[in-house]
């Protein structure tokens, strides 16, 4: 029975090979970019499923009541030490770490490195696979270190190193430390832990006496708040029972400038990456589903269109069957078999497709989707499933409208559905119609708030500003006078035009916040502090609004000396700032002097309103610390001036490496996740726009051949081509007003919702609206003329003759 079945469907197929080609094109298109979003999500949502016990394990965040005061992916350094010491009943394991990058050097290899300096519970805790090395004694003293396998490659060409020795110059006193590798790390998948904020970790130092860390561990130190917590609850213990215990703690430890001020609570591990940033990846991944739901949908559309619309063909067929005796269910079987065996086509052909456009896919996600050849058990089981599921659909609606047909009126050849079924097949291209508006405004409305984004006056010059971060660290007097020698040395080179040297640069990541009280107040502004030097505001253009910016010009000393912002003038309540004087940290801290103020400029993603910001000069004894060397250029000849600043570089410092970006690419950065929504929305567009075409063009195609004795009576009686393509026009007018009614409310609610994400947005105009409106006029229109064109001038006669 189902050999017949099979064997009628292909039957079907290859006799209507136009109608099969469009319903095909369209279910292979609704199926490629599930498989490509599905294999997305399917990478997202497994982050962090192979860390061991991630069920127990979270994420300290803290939760400030004076904004600004700190960041929340970060808390007071000994807290979980803490916890797990004074609460073992509720506490089973903790780590804690602090990302740092430097420069690696073995031999004559120098590399730039992200480097996690944590406790040793590390591969315990987690349960990350050794390639090497003893996974219960991975750290064997306090300068020992656990490197990946990456790092085993790119230093030493080889896997196993253990005993191995790297050089770091650690930044406190300038002096090279030796480190000896005893354990290797198999490369893990992204997680949390070894990706935090996207680093990917290569190095791991152990945080107690380490000698990175001059001056004590700095876990130990409940003035830093800046250090990422995790801890591991005992089995049955969930979070809601460590709010007291925490509570505790804070009253008992915290320094007063955290008292009152710090809440801090539990995040799962299990979807921390999934709810992170404000949950931007949650968010993409729903956008995106909803994008491939749409897709999918229209393309199922287009099958129950086509093939309700062509039933005509099978009704004798369908009326025949009932008199030899086939009963409904059968008849119902046979029409799914019949849109399975299209769909299936259909499956094959979304895995050729599948693959070809996997490397565009992986570029745009920036992500690493698996080859089909190398899709999972369950993987395969989906896509399956979806498949079977998308045909099941697909046929279901015309499986049923045909088979109900009565005899006699199937085997006359004349259909039961009668206006019902016309309404049907308006209401679904009006269901498509909508959908492709909406979502065509919407890329267009995420395009033009990216290129606000990237249009935006930032109150700073990005344009030509080369940023080396490969500098050799050492944090002192003696470190800041060599790198002032530096900038000397760089200047000399033609095409240079300024130098900055600073710990912060406008890319989103300061380097933290610091209490600032004005003169004879109790109360602070928390304020972001940057470190810089007297060229910074050169480089990146920065206007005074008054007084002067750190500088030595006119016997000037920048020490003792700060500039502030708008921002911060503000919050402190002062409508000048120049000569007045503020203190750092608490009432009893330095007492500094306001040199100049600033104009706004923002320093972090427009997502965010422009916050207080103070800073202060390098030289000062409480910032003498640095990472960035930012270069202003003043020529178009780019590459040949980056290769003479790389010489001279190399000569001054042969152990440092070279490595620079462009700071228009750091800022691009910020954006990352918009900008892969904006291509992913221009992508769903145009495969939208495609199968809502394709539907138009098998619509009407099907309209024409049943309408054609109809037409031709029409000529016979005086209507001309005008006329008759006029009358197919107006029945598509209809539906595509409907739909833009339709769907203009709903997108602007979308859209709307979507950028109050952005403190500094765009207002929403009509002109997206309008032009969307009219694009879908004009090329559905065009599709119908050409098509309508044909039939209109074909003989009346020829026509009358057709049966």
């Amino acid at each position: 029975m189902f050999r017949n079945y099979l064997v009628i469907a292909l039957r079907h197929l290859t006799r209507h090979k136009l109608f099969s080609l469009i319903n095909i094109l369209c279910l292979a298109i609704g199926l490629t970019f599930s498989m490509l979003i599905g294999a997305y999500i399917f990478n997202e949502e497994s982050v962090n499923t192979t860390i061991k016990n991630v069920n127990n394990q979270y994420v300290i965040k803290s939760k400030w009541k004076q904004e600004n005061s700190g960041i929340d992916i970060t808390t007071l350094g000994p807290l979980a030490k803490t916890m797990k010491e004074e609460y073992p009943d509720l506490v089973a394991n903790y780590y804690r770490f602090d990302p740092v990058t430097n420069i690696v050097s073995v031999g004559d290899k120098h590399f730039r490195t992200e480097i996690s300096a944590g406790d040793t519970t590390l591969v315990s805790m987690f349960g990350f696979p050794l390639l090497y090395g003893d996974p219960k004694a991975a750290f064997k003293n306090n300068q020992s270190a656990v490197v990946t396998e990456d790092f085993a490659m790119k230093f030493f060409s080889e896997k196993n190193v253990i005993n191995k020795i790297f050089t770091i110059q650690t930044p406190a006193d300038g002096q090279k430390h030796d480190f000896m590798i005893t354990a290797v790390l198999k490369n893990p998948p992204q997680n949390t832990v070894t990706n935090f904020t996207g680093a990917r970790y290569q190095v791991y130092l152990p945080m107690d006496a380490n000698q990175y860390f001059q001056g004590g561990d700095k876990g130990d130190n409940w003035s830093n708040v800046y250090m990422v917590n995790m801890l591991q609850l005992k089995k049955g213990i969930q979070p809601k029972d460590l709010e007291k215990p925490f509570a505790q703690v804070l009253d008992k430890y915290q320094p007063p400038f955290v008292k009152g001020n710090l809440k801090v609570a539990l995040a799962p591990m299990n979807d921390y990456y999934l709810k992170a940033n404000n949950g931007a990846v949650e968010k993409m991944i729903t956008t995106l589903s909803l994008i491939t739901l749409f897709i999918l949908v229209m393309a199922i559309i287009n099958f129950v269109n086509i093939n309700i619309g062509t039933s005509s063909y099978r009704l004798k067929e369908i009326g025949l069957r009932k008199v030899f005796g086939s009963v409904k269910m059968q008849l119902i079987t046979q029409f799914i078999t019949e849109a399975w065996v299209l769909t299936f086509i259909a499956g094959l052909l979304s895995l050729l497709l599948y693959q070809l456009l996997l490397p565009s896919f992986n570029q745009i996600l920036n992500t690493e989707l698996p080859s089909f050849f190398n899709f999972t058990l369950s993987q395969v089981s989906f896509l399956l499933l979806l498949t079977l599921v998308v045909g099941f659909i697909s046929g279901i609606y015309p499986a049923f409208v045909l088979s109900s047909s009565a005899i006699t009126n199937s085997v006359k050849g004349k259909s039961d559905a009668g206006k019902g079924g016309l309404v049907l097949r308006k209401t679904l291209l009006v269901i498509q119609f909508t959908l492709a508006t909406v979502i065509f405004i919407s890329a267009l409305n995420v395009s033009q708030q990216i290129s606000y984004l990237f249009h935006k006056d930032l109150g700073y010059d990005k344009d030509k500003v080369l940023v080396i971060s490969s500098l050799p660290r050492q944090w002192d007097s003696i470190g800041v006078i060599k790198m002032q020698h530096t900038k000397d040395e760089l200047r000399q080179i033609e095409g240079v035009k300024d130098l900055s040297l600073s710990y912060d640069i406008p890319d989103g990541n300061g380097g933290g916040n610091i209490n600032v009280y004005s003169q004879n107040s109790s109360s602070f502004t928390s304020m972001l502090l940057f470190a810089v030097d007297e060229g910074f505001s050169k480089v990146y253009k920065i206007q005074t609004k008054e007084g002067v910016f750190l500088n030595y010009e006119n016997n000037n000393n920048p020490t003792g000396k700060v500039v502030l912002n708008e921002t911060a003038l503000k919050a402190l309540g002062w409508d000048s700032g120049v000569g007045k004087i503020i203190k750092l940290g608490g009432t009893d801290g330095p007492s500094l002097t306001v040199a100049g103020v600033v104009k706004d400029f923002h320093f972090e993603s427009l997502q965010h309103t422009v916050q207080p910001l103070i800073m202060l000069d390098l030289n000062e004894p409480y910032t003498r610390s640095y990472r960035y060397l930012s270069v202003k250029l003043r020529t178009t000849d780019i590459s040949n001036t980056i290769n003479r600043i790389q010489d001279k570089w190399k000569t001054l410092f042969p152990d440092a490496g070279f490595e620079y970006i462009f700071m228009d690419e750091k800022f691009q950065s910020l954006y990352k996740s918009e900008l892969q929504l904006r291509k992913a929305a221009n992508i769903a567009t145009g495969l939208n726009l495609a199968i809502v075409f394709l539907g138009i063009f098998g619509v009407v195609a099907f309209t024409l051949i049943k309408r054609t004795k109809e037409i031709a009576i029409r000529k016979v009686l005086g209507a001309g081509v005008k006329n008759i393509i006029l009358l197919f026009i107006k029945d598509y007018s209809w539906l595509i007003l409907i739909a833009n009614i339709i769907a203009w409310p709903l997108t602007y609610s979308i859209t709307n919702h979507w950028l109050q994400n952005y403190a500094y947005r765009v207002h929403q105009s009509a002109i997206p609206y309008v032009f969307v409106c009219l694009f879908i006029f004009f090329t559905a229109f065009s599709l119908i003329v050409a098509q309508c064109f044909k039939a209109a001038i074909t003989n009346p006669v020829k026509s009358l003759r057709t049966e």
